[in-house]
């Protein structure tokens, strides 16, 4: 006999709730699509439509009446800490779209509640999740490029944001929002001991209040670097991902395709010895001629991880979570650290724009 799918139900129908978590769960054999929860009736009744399932415009009614076992909350960030709290009394368990909340008090409440009604909790982070950044894991503990010391991380575009996502109140900005892909990223290669955080937080091309424009730069405990570009105000897309290593780099472009790796072994470094003299040697800067080896390694699809299969195999089986909820709460911690080193956001904008 084939086990019963888990029941699970989506608040919040909006470009992530609808877009990813509805197609992803509406065709997945693990689970039976109950509900959905929304504010808005016209998209109530579209997913009445095209899955079938009942909607819900109050949030309580809808864990009260569907005996569900997974509440995913796609809401704006102000409401996950009320709203996971609440699906956690009522004995589901949860999956949080990301940022988990708005900093990490609110975070933090919600990994307790967690733990005190004994349910499962985790974060989307799916950019931990595709293949690129899995395979990418894989070549780096394998030594191709040696030991890794220096990580980047960018997300380049021109875009004059003025949905809830550009403004403060709503936990809007791209340190929350693209910022908790990048630093989930730039944590699983370098570690969550973290030694010094800077920021700068910028406006320059959002209608918001909220930053557009994000430099991070973290050291870990061992001196390894991270650093995160997130510039929405920005005309070129330079790179996706770079990572240094004591015996190459790896690259991934734009379009996150590939790994290009450049890279060399170690018996092709020539023997040398430090001079100490202060006259170089034929009045010469030090130079190596090292065969460096380049390859582009095609991204392997089938490393990228099923989300919500691993949580199905969470409930059923009790098997680790992908994404544990201390490493989202370590992100907004690291989150509200940043904004500490920030100390304001910087107003730069393109234009003097009146108030309407």
């Amino acid at each position: 006999m084939p086990p019963k799918k888990i029941r699970i139900a989506v608040s919040g129908l909006g470009r992530i709730g609808w877009d990813f978590h509805c197609a992803q769960i509406a065709k997945h054999p693990q689970f039976e699509f109950v509900a959905v929860q929304d504010v808005d009736p016209e998209r109530l009744r579209e997913a009445k439509q095209v899955y079938g399932v009942a909607g819900y415009r109050d949030f309580s009614e809808m864990l009260a009446e569907c005996k569900l076992e997974v509440a995913v909350i796609a809401t704006p960030t102000h409401l996950h800490k009320t709203m996971a709290i609440e699906a956690l009394r009522a004995g589901c368990h949860v999956l949080l779209e990301k940022p988990m909340a708005r900093d990490s008090a609110e975070a933090a409440a919600i990994v307790r509640a967690a733990s005190r009604h004994q349910r499962l909790l985790t974060v989307y982070q799916p950019l931990r999740a595709v293949a690129y950044f899995q395979h990418l894991r894989r070549l780096l503990s394998s030594g191709m490029i040696g030991e890794p010391y220096h990580v980047r991380v960018g997300s380049f575009n021109y875009v004059q944001r003025n949905d809830w996502q550009s403004l403060r109140r709503f936990g809007g900005g791209m340190l929350n929002n693209y910022g908790a892909h990048a630093l989930d990223q730039v944590l699983q290669i370098i570690g969550y001991d973290i030694r010094s955080v800077f920021a700068n937080l910028r406006v320059v091309a959002s209608l918001g209040d909220a930053d557009d424009v994000v430099k991070v730069v973290l050291e870990s405990r061992k001196g390894f670097v991270g650093e995160i570009d997130i510039n929405q105000a920005s005309t070129i897309q330079p790179y996706a991902m770079q990572v240094w290593g004591t015996r190459g780099a790896v690259v991934i472009p734009r379009d996150r395709d590939q790994l290009i790796v450049s890279y060399f072994r170690p018996e092709d470094i020539p023997s040398k010895s430090l001079n100490k003299a202060l006259a170089s040697e034929g009045r010469q800067y030090p130079f190596d001629k090292i065969p460096i080896r380049e390859e582009a390694i095609p991204v392997d699809g089938a490393l990228a991880v099923d989300f919500y299969a691993n949580l199905a195999d969470a409930v059923r089986k009790g098997r680790p979570l992908f994404v544990k909820p201390e490493e989202p709460l370590a992100v907004m911690r690291l989150i509200d650290r940043c904004r500490e080193s920030g100390g304001r956001i910087v107003k730069t904008p393109l234009i003097q724009r009146k108030a309407r």
